[in-house]
C-alpha cells in the first residue's frame, strides 16, 4: 500500500491541484481560528469544487479551540472524509468527538509530552490516529518534532506528524515505519506551501 501522505493546512487552489496530481492521500484544512493557516468558510468551496476527480485525496477538516456549532454545521454542509478534533481541545467538545468517533469519521490527533505507553488510550476503534509533537495552545502545525522514540513501540496505524520534512522523512519512516506521515509547516516557505517542496517531500516518501 505505500507510506500515506498527508499535506495539512492548505489554503490555495494550486496546492489542491498539485496534491490531487502527485496522487497525495489526505489533504488537510485547518478551521482553528488561531492557526495562520487558518481558513474561512467561504473560502473552503473554491478548494473542494473538483472532488468528484478520480483519484481525489480524502478530505480532512481540522478543527481546535471550535466551538461544536461551528464544527456540525461545517461538516455538515461540506461532508469531509475525517474529522480530525485533537485530544486535549481547550473548548468542550465530546459531543462531536463522540458523534464522529461512532460514524468511524473521526480523526483524532494527539499531541505527545511522553513515551506513549498504553495504546488502548489512542481510540483502537478507530482506523488510524495522528501523533504530533505538543505546543500549548495550538492543535498542530508547530514545526517542531518530538523524540521519535516516544512513539517506537506504538502498533497500531498512525501518521507522524510533527516537523516532518523532505529532509528528514526518509530517517523518520527507516525508523519507526509509521501508517503515513502528515505535513503542514514542513512544505512551506515564508508560510506558504512550496510545490518543490511537496514534490520533493514525495519523491523522497515513495523512492
Amino acid at each position: 500500500m505505500g507510506i500515506k501522505i498527508k499535506i495539512c493546512g492548505i489554503r490555495d487552489l494550486e496546492t489542491v491541484d498539485l496534491c490531487h496530481a502527485l496522487r497525495i492521500d489526505f489533504l488537510g484544512f485547518n478551521f482553528s481560528p488561531n492557526s495562520p493557516r487558518n481558513i474561512s468558510e467561504s473560502e473552503i468551496e473554491a478548494l473542494l469544487a473538483f472532488r468528484e476527480k478520480e483519484h481525489f485525496p480524502k478530505i480532512v477538516f481540522l478543527f481546535f479551540q471550535n466551538e461544536e456549532k461551528q464544527i456540525t454545521k461545517l461538516v455538515n454542509q461540506y461532508n469531509p472524509d475525517y474529522v480530525q478534533l485533537i485530544a486535549g481541545d481547550p473548548i468542550d467538545i465530546t459531543g462531536v468527538w463522540e458523534r464522529y468517533r461512532s460514524s468511524k469519521t473521526l480523526l483524532p490527533a494527539f499531541r505527545l509530552q511522553g513515551r506513549v505507553g498504553d495504546e488502548s488510550l489512542l481510540c483502537p476503534d478507530l482506523p488510524f490516529v495522528i501523533l504530533d509533537s505538543y505546543k500549548k495552545d495550538l492543535g498542530g502545525g508547530t514545526g517542531h518534532t518530538f523524540p521519535w522514540e516516544y512513539v517506537k513501540e506504538v502498533k497500531r496505524p498512525y501518521l507522524l506528524a510533527g516537523g516532518i520534512t523532505p529532509d528528514n522523512v526518509v530517517d523518520a519512516i527507516r525508523y519507526l515505519k509509521p501508517f503515513g506521515i502528515d505535513v503542514a509547516s514542513g512544505v512551506e516557505t515564508n508560510g506558504k506551501k512550496d510545490q518543490t517542496k511537496i514534490e520533493a517531500l514525495v519523491k523522497n516518501v515513495r523512492g
